[in-house]
């Protein structure tokens, strides 16, 4: 975590079979040390239709005391997911955070209980359930600014990263995605939001690199 010292990040995680087995205390003070923020978290492979579910946002919350959580959909049915929503209201209300689910391309519809942003901003009626704005995780990545203001009024989060010919999450560069005309309208927008840039791991330093050039630059 060295290099992010100083900085704000969005501390994420993966398999949730190994989430409740760590030491997030330590994660925690490590960040306090090195002065990184966390403002946001990003839960592992957990959803509404699994057991521990309630646990793990519990978990976070106790331990990160964040208000947003992004999630990845996973398999399931829609309806039943908003049943779930609806029978865990008050508790996810009572912990005080905001899911956001993050969205995904149409190709992978049949492993996700919902993953298009559009099906996103129409179904999500209840206050704690908003969006992560994937940028290379559109259909059209290209088009993110006129995607982007059809649900923005949904929107907590922003994963920012390249597209190119089916590639997603390479450097802002590298793709079709306008990022700078992007980042300035999300200014022009007043977007209280956080924007996260995320990009494969193979990209590790560019990520450090541009994530400090942005934070100066888009203030």
């Amino acid at each position: 975590m060295t290099p992010f010292k100083n900085t704000s990040i969005q501390l994420s995680f993966f398999q949730r079979t190994d989430f409740l087995l760590i030491d997030h205390k330590k994660i925690k003070e490590v960040c306090n040390f090195l002065n990184i923020g966390i403002p946001t978290v990003h839960a592992p492979t957990v959803d509404v239709f699994h057991q521990d579910f309630l646990q793990i946002l519990g978990r976070i919350k106790e331990v990160y005391d964040i208000e947003v959580i992004s999630i990845h959909p996973q398999k399931g049915e829609s309806n039943e997911a908003m049943k779930k929503f609806e029978e865990y209201a008050k508790a996810i209300e009572d912990l005080g955070i905001t899911l956001a689910y993050e969205n995904f391309p149409s190709y992978v519809s049949k492993r996700k209980w919902i993953n298009l942003p559009a099906e996103m901003h129409s179904k999500f009626n209840l206050l704690f359930l908003a969006l992560t704005f994937d940028t290379s995780h559109l259909d059209e990545p290209a088009d993110c600014i006129e995607e982007f203001d059809k649900v923005s009024e949904k929107v907590a989060v922003v994963h920012l990263s390249d597209a190119s010919q089916g590639k997603e999450h390479l450097p802002l560069g590298m793709g079709c995605v306008p990022y700078k005309k992007f980042l300035n309208h999300l200014q022009a927008k007043d977007f209280s939001g956080c924007v996260v840039i995320e990009y494969m791991e193979e990209f590790e330093s560019k990520l450090i690199e541009d994530t400090k050039e942005l934070a100066v630059e888009f203030k």
